[in-house]
C-alpha cells in the first residue's frame, strides 16, 4: 500500500502491481491511479492543510485526475492567500499573472524554487512548502482580524446553586442557601452582562443582590474595548474601585501574544464538611462545599483586577473562620513597543459610602525589550493621586518599582503622602522553582488610596472606620521535585498605622506520589492583629491508594485534620467512578472527631451533558449535615433553548441538525433532540477547533466535515454547524450481464455524479445514504455498467444491509 504522495516536479516512476496478489476468484483489477503513484482516487477529501510544517486549517480539497492518470490536489490561489502566502510579492515578481482570480489553480513547483506539495494519506495531511521569503510575516498566535467572529444574537445564564442543612441536638438547626447567576445578552458586537447572587442562612434575612450590570463592545481600531455601567477600574497601577460610568481599556487578547492575567488560587484547611465563601469588595463571588482537609479553589472569577479576597470558612457546627488573601497583578512588564491603557470616568459606588465623581487614567508602554515605563493619574473632588513606575527584565527575574503620591482633603484636614510598591516574579529553570508573586509595599502615614479618602470623608468625629496599611509583604513559591512531587508555600504580613499588631498568614504544603499511591500534607497558620496575638494553626495529611492495578480503579483514601485550638478529625473511605465515562462519581467515608465521636457519610456527583449535580450527607453523634448543589447554563438562540454545563465568557453553540446525542471532543456536551450542543470554553481572538466525537455517531449517520475552526471575539456566542447525512448503508454484491466480476478499484457514482464508493476485489460495493430506489453508475478504465436497484424495508438492527444486483452494460461508456 502507498502511504504518501509527493508532487514536486521530480521524475515519476510508475509502479505496476501484480494483480495476482489482489485477486481472489476471477475479479479483474482496476488500479491505474495507484500504478501511477497516486495514493487516492479522484474526489473531494477533508484534509489538514500545513504550510511549512505548521497546521493552518482543515478544509475540503478536490483531488483531480490528470490525463496521464496521476491524481493531484487542486491548489487554488485563494487557498494560498488564506494560508498566508505573499501573493502581491509573487505577482510583482511575475510568478503569478496580474489579474489572476482566486480560483486559478497553482502549479506549486513552478511557483517558486523549492515550492512543493505532498500528501500523507495515513493522516490526511496536505503539506505545502513555500520559501520563507514568500510567506507573510506574522507574530506567533496572530489571527487576521478579518476572521474574527462577533457571533450570533443570543442570551444565556450561568447558574450555581448550593443548599446546606445542619441539624444538631445541641446547636440546633441551621440552613444555608446560595444562588449565583452570571447572565448575558449578545446583540451584534454588544455584550450586555449581569452578575447577581442570593444568600440566605439561619438567623439572617435572605438577600438578593446585583453585583453589577454593564455593556461592553470591542474597539478593534485601538485593540481595546469600551464598557458602560457598573464597572471596576483597572487595578494594575492603582487599587481597583467599583464605579458607575464608562471605561475604555486595552484588550490583550487582540494582540499576537496573549498575556494572561494573574488568576488567584485560594488555599486553606476545613475541619469538617464546610462551606467556603469568597467575597470581594463586599460581594460574594464564589461559594463551594468542601470536605474536611486541605482545599484548593482555582476557578474563581474576580470582578476587578485588584482588591483582596475575603475568605469565610463556615464549618458544619456553625463556627466561622475568616482570612484575607492578597490579589493583585504580577510585575508590570510588557514587550517592546507594546501598550496597555485604561481610561475611566464615573461615580464611585460602594455599599454604604458616599459617591464622589472621579476620573482615572493609566498607561503602560514597553520602551525596550528589558525596560517598561508606566504611570497613572486619579482626579476627584478633594482628592488626587499620581503614579510613576518602571519595570525591568533582568537575569534575576522580572521586577517593577513605582511610587504613588496622594493628596486628599477630608473633615477639614489635608493629608498627603507616598506609597512605594515593589513586585517580583521569577522561575528558576535549574531547580524548577517559581515565585508566582512576591511583593512589598510601604505607605507613609499621610497616604490615602481613593477608597480610603472616601471613608475619611464619611468618618464621623474622630472615629477611624478603616485600617490604613503601613507595610505589606506577600510571597508565593512553588517547587517541583524530581520524584514528581511538589511543594508550595505562601506568606503574607500586613501592619497598620492606626492599630497595633499585624495580620499574618502562612501556608505550606507538599504533595507527591509513589507509583499509583498519592499523598499530601499541609499546614496553615493565621493571626489577626485584632485577636491580640492569638493565632490559629491547622495541620492536614491525606493518602490515596488504588484498589486494583487499573488507572481507573476505585481508591481507598484517608485524611486527618488537626487544629491546635479546635478539633481533630480523621476520615477514611472509598471513592471512584460508577461508569466508564467517569461522569458519575461517588465517595463513602467514615470518620472520628475528638468532640463528636464517630461519623459516616457519602457523596455523589454527576456530570451530565447539561449540568453538574452533587449531593452529600454526613452524620455524627450530635448532628447531621446535608449538601445539595447544581451548576449549569441555559442558552437562548434562534434554534431554541439549549442547556449545558457552566460557561466561560466566550463559547459556542454547535449544531448537527436533527441528530441527537452527538458529542463534541474534549467536552461532556451532547446534542439535544434538535441537534444543538453548548461548547462552554473558547479562547477569544484565537483559532478554536471544534471536533465531532465520531464514536457518538450512529451507523446511519455520516458527518461530511467533522472538525471546524472558529475565531470568536471576546464574549461572543459563535454558532457553527456540521452537515450530517442520515441514510441507509448497503453492500451491493455486483454481477455483470456477461459472466465475470466488476474490476477491483472501479468507481461508483450516484444519479448526481457524486462518488459513492469503490468496488473491492470481491466485486462488492458499500454505499451510504442512497435512496430506497434508484440507479448507480460503475465505471472503470475502458468500460462501465449501471445498477438499477430497489431496496427492501430497512432493518435498523443491522450495521449494513446486503443485496445482490446485476450491473447492466452502459453503452455510453463502452464494454470491457
Amino acid at each position: 500500500m502507498l502511504v504518501g504522495l509527493v508532487f514536486a516536479g521530480q521524475a515519476r516512476a510508475e509502479v505496476e502491481f501484480n494483480e495476482l496478489f489482489l485477486k481472489k476468484g476471477d475479479a479483474p483489477v482496476e488500479l491505474k491511479y495507484f500504478e501511477r503513484g497516486s495514493a487516492v482516487p479522484p474526489g473531494n477529501y477533508d484534509v489538514d492543510v500545513y504550510l511549512n510544517g505548521t497546521m493552518v486549517k482543515r478544509q475540503t480539497v478536490l483531488f483531480r485526475g490528470e490525463q496521464d492518470g496521476e491524481v493531484k490536489p487542486a491548489i487554488s490561489l485563494g487557498m494560498l492567500k488564506t494560508l498566508g502566502v505573499d501573493i502581491p510579492r509573487l505577482t510583482k515578481e511575475q510568478r503569478i499573472p496580474v489579474g489572476t482570480d482566486d480560483g486559478w489553480l497553482v502549479d506549486m513547483p513552478a511557483l517558486a524554487d523549492g515550492a512543493s506539495v505532498s500528501f500523507d494519506v495515513n493522516t490526511l495531511s496536505l503539506r505545502l512548502s513555500v520559501p520563507q521569503a514568500y510567506v507573510l510575516r506574522t507574530a506567533r498566535g496572530y489571527v487576521d482580524p478579518s476572521l474574527w467572529d462577533d457571533g450570533v444574537t443570543a442570551a444565556y445564564t450561568n447558574y450555581q446553586v448550593n443548599v446546606s442543612r445542619n441539624t444538631g441536638t445541641g446547636s440546633g438547626n441551621s440552613n444555608y442557601q446560595y444562588l449565583n447567576l452570571r447572565s448575558g445578552l449578545n446583540v451584534g458586537g454588544w455584550r450586555f452582562r449581569n452578575e447577581s447572587s442570593y444568600t440566605n442562612s439561619t438567623g439572617t434575612n435572605g438577600r438578593f443582590s446585583i453585583n453589577r450590570s454593564y455593556a461592553e463592545h470591542a474597539v478593534r481600531s485601538i485593540n481595546g474595548k469600551a464598557a458602560v455601567g457598573e464597572l471596576y477600574s483597572s487595578g494594575e497601577i492603582f487599587d481597583s474601585v467599583r464605579f458607575i460610568g464608562a471605561q475604555v481599556s486595552s484588550d490583550l487578547g487582540m494582540l499576537p501574544e496573549n498575556e494572561l492575567g494573574f488568576a488567584p488560587v485560594v488555599r486553606g484547611i476545613a475541619e469538617s464538611n464546610a462551606v467556603v465563601e469568597v467575597r470581594q469588595n463586599g460581594y460574594v463571588i464564589h461559594s463551594v462545599t468542601v470536605p474536611p482537609g486541605a482545599f484548593e479553589i482555582s476557578d474563581i472569577y474576580p470582578s476587578g483586577s485588584n482588591g483582596d479576597l475575603q475568605v469565610r470558612i463556615i464549618e458544619a457546627d456553625g463556627r466561622v473562620r475568616t482570612f484575607s488573601q492578597p490579589y493583585s497583578y504580577l510585575p508590570v512588564m510588557i514587550r517592546q513597543g507594546g501598550i496597555r491603557y485604561s481610561f475611566a470616568a464615573g461615580e464611585y459606588r460602594v455599599k454604604g459610602e458616599s459617591r464622589p465623581k472621579f476620573m482615572q487614567g493609566t498607561l503602560v508602554y514597553g520602551l525596550s525589550a528589558d525596560f517598561t515605563g508606566y504611570g497613572g493619574l486619579i482626579a476627584a473632588q478633594n482628592y488626587g493621586a499620581i503614579n510613576l513606575g518602571v519595570g525591568l527584565n533582568t537575569r534575576f527575574g522580572g521586577l517593577s518599582l513605582d511610587v504613588t503620591h496622594s493628596r486628599s482633603q477630608a473633615q477639614g484636614r489635608t493629608s498627603q503622602g507616598q506609597s512605594v510598591r515593589f513586585q517580583y516574579s521569577k522561575t528558576l529553570n535549574a531547580t524548577d522553582t517559581t515565585f508566582t508573586m512576591a511583593g512589598y509595599r510601604y505607605s507613609s502615614d499621610g497616604y490615602r488610596t481613593f477608597g480610603q479618602h472616601v471613608e475619611d470623608t464619611d468618618r464621623t468625629g474622630d472615629r477611624t472606620i478603616y485600617e490604613r496599611q503601613k507595610n505589606r509583604f506577600d510571597i508565593n513559591v512553588n517547587q517541583s521535585l524530581s520524584n514528581g512531587g511538589s511543594l508550595f508555600a505562601s506568606f503574607g504580613e500586613t501592619s497598620y498605622w492606626n492599630r497595633p499588631g499585624s495580620n499574618r498568614s502562612f501556608q505550606f504544603g507538599y504533595s507527591g506520589a509513589y507509583r499509583n499511591i498519592s499523598y499530601s500534607v499541609a499546614m496553615s497558620r493565621t493571626q489577626d492583629a485584632g485577636s491580640y496575638g492569638s493565632a490559629n494553626t491547622q495541620f492536614s495529611a491525606s493518602i490515596s491508594i488504588p484498589l486494583g492495578k487499573s488507572t481507573r480503579s476505585h481508591r481507598f483514601y484517608t485524611s486527618a485534620v488537626s487544629s491546635l485550638h479546635s478539633d481533630t478529625n480523621v476520615q477514611a473511605g472509598v471513592s471512584g467512578s460508577l461508569n466508564d465515562s467517569n461522569t458519575i462519581n461517588y465517595s463513602v467515608q467514615t470518620g472520628y472527631n475528638n468532640r463528636s465521636g464517630g461519623s459516616g457519610g457519602g457523596s455523589l456527583g454527576w456530570d451530565t451533558p447539561v449540568s453538574q449535580l452533587s449531593a452529600s450527607y454526613n452524620q455524627d453523634r450530635y448532628s447531621k449535615h446535608m449538601d445539595v448543589g447544581a451548576a449549569g447554563s441555559l442558552v437562548v438562540h434562534r434554534g431554541g433553548v439549549t442547556f449545558g454545563q457552566t460557561l466561560g465568557e466566550t463559547f459556542a453553540v454547535a449544531a448537527v441538525p436533527e441528530v441527537s446525542g452527538v458529542g463534541i471532543s474534549g467536552t461532556t456536551a451532547r446534542t439535544d433532540w434538535r441537534g444543538y450542543a453548548v461548547v462552554p470554553y473558547l479562547q477569544p481572538y484565537r483559532h478554536n477547533w471544534l471536533t465531532v466525537d465520531t464514536a457518538t455517531i450512529g451507523t446511519d449517520t455520516e458527518i461530511a466535515e467533522n472538525s471546524k475552526s472558529v475565531v470568536p471575539t471576546r464574549g461572543a456566542i459563535v454558532k457553527t454547524s456540521f452537515a450530517a447525512e442520515s441514510g441507509r448503508r448497503v453492500q451491493f454484491d455486483l454481477t455483470r450481464d456477461r459472466a465475470g466480476k466488476i474490476p477491483f478499484g472501479a468507481q461508483a457514482y450516484d444519479e448526481n455524479g457524486k462518488v459513492v464508493g469503490m468496488v473491492d476485489n470481491q466485486s462488492r460495493l458499500l454505499v451510504f445514504g442512497i435512496k430506497d430506489q434508484g440507479s448507480i453508475d460503475v465505471r472503470w478504465g475502458d468500460g462501465g455498467c449501471k445498477v438499477n436497484y430497489r431496496l427492501q424495508p430497512q432493518n435498523k438492527a443491522l450495521t449494513y444491509e446486503r443485496q445482490s444486483v446485476r450491473c447492466a452494460l452502459d453503452m455510453s461508456i463502452g464494454a470491457n
